[in-house]
């Protein structure tokens, strides 16, 4: 998917989001009350992972819950998204040894300009060494630095570039081991999770994140009413689509705020759905060529056009729910024209929010 990132963001988002019950009261606002002196000192082990293991029990449930966003470097556009189908975690917390084994199935999705778009599924099992630092302003720096990679496995269920399959087959390319070989580089890279207030917004990023600093976004948000959920930028291929969340509202009194802009093409179309129907879009995607189709009316079905900032709020149930963005000829109220050699990809810059409705 672009299978960059695509596990460790998604580690990430679990850590996130929600985070555990009474998280808030183990967060950045708790701990500075023994300072950062004391927190941040490496030789207090227990002290530390004990503190770190605030966030474990719901690892795995966001992991299964949220798609995690793959790019081919750190400054390039999301490519691809990886969403786990099942995650079981252990925590090994003795005299010698303090880490984090978390194992992991799932399917996905990447675009290459060799491959087209490939759908996969994989598989793997990874130790990480958790530790985490607190910022003086009371954001939390929590660090994943892998020790040990296991199991890594790699299976294509589609190239969708007739092109791709013809070449790829002359020259002897497995692409199975292409997509393991970019797996295993990313995930030796472990990933940062930042927490940075007491409304439990959290930030991630790939690799290690000097305490004080903030990854780069592509919106500046200020809003102390609303939690933002993903402040990303995506890049949709002609013909393509990219399913981003999922986004929960937990009750029904909240709405979901979206802000969006586009380059590249003409328009693009948004929609809104809710998780169980966005899974059953993104099953059909990773296995068959062509965008998925609606197997319902969404929640939201506009049309993004270049050079406007696009804003909405969407009352929904209590739930969780998917912004899927179409660039393709087969679904929703544009139609891209693809042309041999000229793919106009649209770079989608978004912002997504939960708040109470207005």
């Amino acid at each position: 998917m672009r299978r960059a990132r695509l596990f460790i963001l998604l580690s990430i988002a679990l850590l996130g989001t929600s985070g555990c019950p009474k998280k808030e009261t183990l967060g950045a606002a708790s701990m500075s009350v023994l300072g950062p002196g004391v927190i941040n000192n490496p030789k207090n082990k227990s002290l530390r992972f004990d503190i770190l293991k605030f966030g474990l029990e719901r690892f795995c449930f966001e992991m299964t819950r949220r798609g995690a966003p793959l790019k081919l470097s750190d400054d390039q556009p999301v490519a691809g998204r990886f969403f786990a189908d099942t995650c079981s975690q252990t925590v090994l917390d003795d005299e010698h040894r303090k880490s984090i084994i978390v194992q992991y199935t799932g399917k996905g999705y990447g675009w290459t300009n060799v491959t087209g778009r490939i759908g996969f599924t994989a598989a793997g099992l990874v130790e990480y060494a958790p530790d985490f630092q607190l910022h003086d302003n009371g954001s939390m720096y929590i660090y994943f630095r892998p020790r040990k990679i296991d199991s890594t496995q790699f299976t294509t269920l589609m190239v969708e570039s007739g092109v791709a399959r013809g070449g790829m087959g002359l020259l002897n390319v497995n692409p199975d081991q292409i997509g393991r070989q970019i797996v295993d580089g990313q995930l030796q890279r472990g990933f940062t999770v930042i927490r940075y207030n007491d409304k439990g917004e959290t930030d991630f990023a790939l690799g290690y994140v000097p305490k004080g600093r903030r990854p780069f976004k592509p919106f500046v948000v200020d809003s102390a009413d609303k939690v933002t959920l993903s402040n990303e930028r995506t890049e949709v291929h002609t013909g393509q689509m990219d399913f981003i969340g999922g986004f929960e509202l937990t009750d029904g009194d909240q709405a979901l705020y979206l802000t969006a802009s586009i380059d590249g093409a003409a328009g693009v179309d948004a929609f809104l759905v809710p998780k169980f129907l966005g899974d059953q879009m993104i099953e059909r995607y990773v296995k068959t060529a062509g965008a998925a189709g609606l197997p319902q009316p969404p929640l939201l079905d506009e049309a993004l056009a270049q050079g406007q900032v696009w804003k909405r709020f969407v009352p929904a149930p209590k739930g969780v729910y998917y912004l899927v963005i179409d660039n393709s000829n087969q679904v929703g109220r544009t139609a891209p024209q693809a042309q041999v050699g000229d793919d106009r990809a649209a770079k989608v810059d978004y912002v997504v929010q939960s708040g109470e409705r207005p």
